[in-house]
């Protein structure tokens, strides 16, 4: 959500772009996503299939495949966990995307794409 990293190689400081505005806005967008995801039948499979697995795994999402579009974010990776009884989404981070950066220790930082 905007915040500003620091490449340790370079010193130099990196602004993200802010994506969301607020945490409201960012948990209706996983709202969202959760449930699109929950209703395509491949991302619905592969849900069920790890479910089954184990108590924490997660999926990775493409949001231009569930006719999502957000500037900067092409594929979310949600993670859950099995607590008290239910599958709860513990976490969720953008995969890729023009907004979306990794640190490579011989690159620096740069956009995984």
């Amino acid at each position: 959500m905007g915040q500003k990293i620091v490449d340790p190689k370079t010193g130099r400081v990196v602004q993200l772009p802010k994506v969301f505005r607020d945490e409201r806005e960012l948990r209706e967008f996983l709202d969202e996503v959760l449930e699109r995801a929950l209703k395509d039948p491949k991302y619905k499979k592969e849900f069920i299939d790890h479910a089954s697995e184990g108590k924490v795994f997660g999926i990775s999402v493409d949001l231009k495949k569930l006719g999502i579009n957000v500037d900067g974010i092409d594929v979310v990776r949600l993670e859950f966990k099995f607590e008290r009884g239910e599958f709860v989404l513990k976490t969720a981070f953008p995969e890729k995307g023009s907004a979306v950066w990794e640190y490579n220790k011989y690159l620096g930082w740069r956009v995984k794409r």
